[in-house]
């Protein structure tokens, strides 16, 4: 049922449209974090460009969808702000300053300033240093895998992308250092919704392991700072940003290098494992497109490893990654807030507005993207899209730092393990994504020394509803 909520129109005489709810916005947020995709495709399909939920109701809450409302609220940062209010701990403790202390939350010309100072880590030619680390960790686990015949998919590309993540980021080279720099931050953030809700250090509490180990990360990280600082070859991200200078010669403090160490790992290997995660089972689900994609490689590689060189000259491969991205985002839903009073599609939006905008439906338009649910690689050999018409990685003054990184990553892994490995989804799995694009139930596969016999599997789940599998 259509509801004309209270954010007026510039000229007074409009209201944005949205959806009724006896109990007002709360249920209808409830209703978008059950199911986010699919709710806000219905409100886009239900009531256009802009939608309000809530009538009257503070906080509003506001979706805008489309290319041209995602260029106005990712190049205003200043007006449209990233809002650390979800995130309850204290500034001055040491797990806030190295939460807080973060690239993501910074504006104005902090940001730029520090964004600068990060840019030469994730340059090409750091990217090339990095090459080899992400092909020898992915051989190793592909030793490993030789000796199952299942695995859980995204519980493994996770401990890939953490080993590659801690691996570029610190130089570490013992496997056990890596895991356990991994294991320190993974206790950190999955505490993150008891540490917003309950931010008490008393033993036994969420709160108290999560000092625990910022307190062991610190340590560790400081060390390595200290080691760095005296190093003159070495090539990984924390090493980049300890030599890193302004122009003025001002450099990142111990403190700011901490908190960006941090948040580098833990924005990067998550993302990367569910993107690579997918990217796999739409492979698995289109034995066509797999069979073009492993005689590229075979052509172009013929065996040997991934060079940043190779890679670039494995247009398939490209799309294959594009497309995968487009169809499932790891982040396909934004929120800003508005800073003051402003205008956004002829309505007047309120101070302290939660404005939503959407990646995936923007990835699903008709008119950007022919059969917009279908996966359909082969499309990015004849289109090219402005930043704000794809956009997986955000766009404007906060687009992800290490997107060429991550990029890459995903490039050289796929490469590797497909030409190595026949990946078979378990029939009738159930496949769904949750807001994070985590399979909430995983993703189970057989896993075979590649023979080139590809077979689409059924699948149930939730996946139905983002991509169009009945072909």
């Amino acid at each position: 049922m259509r509801d004309k909520n209270r954010i007026n129109s510039t000229d007074d005489s409009k209201y944005i449209s949205g959806p009724r709810s006896l109990f007002g916005w709360r249920m209808n947020m409830l209703r978008f974090y059950r199911n986010p995709f699919t709710y806000s495709r219905w409100l886009y399909d239900e009531y256009g460009k802009i939608v309000a939920l809530g009538q009257g109701d503070s906080p509003t809450y506001v979706f805008a969808f489309g290319p041209e409302y995602n260029q106005q609220i990712l190049t205003d940062p200043d007006l449209f702000e990233i809002s650390s209010s979800l995130l309850k701990v204290p500034e001055d403790s040491l797990l806030g300053r190295m939460f807080y202390n973060n690239l993501i939350l910074m504006t104005g010309e902090k940001h730029k300033k520090h964004r600068r100072l990060m840019q030469p880590a994730f340059h090409r030619q750091q990217i090339v240093s990095y090459c080899n680390d992400m092909v020898q960790l992915t051989d190793l686990l592909g030793d490993d895998w030789e000796k199952k015949a299942q695995i859980e998919l995204n519980h493994e590309m996770k401990k890939l992308t953490q080993r590659i993540a801690v691996k570029t980021l610190f130089g570490l080279y013992n496997e056990e250092e890596l895991d356990q720099m991994g294991e320190y931050i993974h206790k950190m953030t999955k505490s993150m919704l008891w540490i917003t809700l309950i931010p008490v250090n008393i033993p036994g509490t969420p709160y108290h392991q999560a000092v625990h180990c910022a307190e062991q990360l610190d340590t560790k990280i400081r060390a390595m700072i200290a080691r760095k600082r005296l190093e003159t070859n070495a090539t990984d991200v924390l090493a980049s940003l300890v030599q890193a200078r302004d122009e003025d010669g001002t450099q990142l403090s111990d403190e700011e290098l901490v908190g960006h160490a941090f948040t580098l790992y833990v924005a990067g290997h998550e993302t990367t494992a569910n993107a690579l995660t997918w990217s796999i089972f739409l492979l698995s689900q289109h034995p066509n497109i797999l069979t073009n994609l492993l005689e590229e490689l075979d052509g172009v590689l013929k065996g040997s490893d991934p060079t940043l060189e190779k890679l670039a000259s494995l247009s398939l491969l490209d799309g294959v990654i594009k497309e995968s991205l487009r169809l499932l985002p790891p982040a396909g839903i934004g929120v800003r807030i508005t800073s003051r009073s402003c205008e956004l599609g002829g309505f007047t939006i309120p101070k302290g507005t939660n404005v939503f905008f959407n990646q995936m439906i923007t990835h699903r338009l008709p008119d950007l993207y022919e059969e917009p649910d279908r996966f359909k690689p082969e499309r990015w050999s004849s289109i090219k899209r402005s930043p704000y018409e794809y956009l997986p990685f955000s766009a404007g003054q906060h687009m992800c730092i290490g997107w060429n990184f991550a990029t890459q990553e995903m490039k050289v892994v796929l490469a590797r393990l497909l030409q190595r490995f026949r990946f078979a989804l378990i029939p009738g799995s159930k496949i769904s994504p949750n807001m994070m694009m985590r399979p909430i139930h995983g993703m189970p596969m057989k896993v075979v020394l590649q023979d080139g016999n590809f077979s689409k599997t059924s699948v149930k789940g939730k996946i139905n509803q983002y991509v169009n599998l009945s072909f």
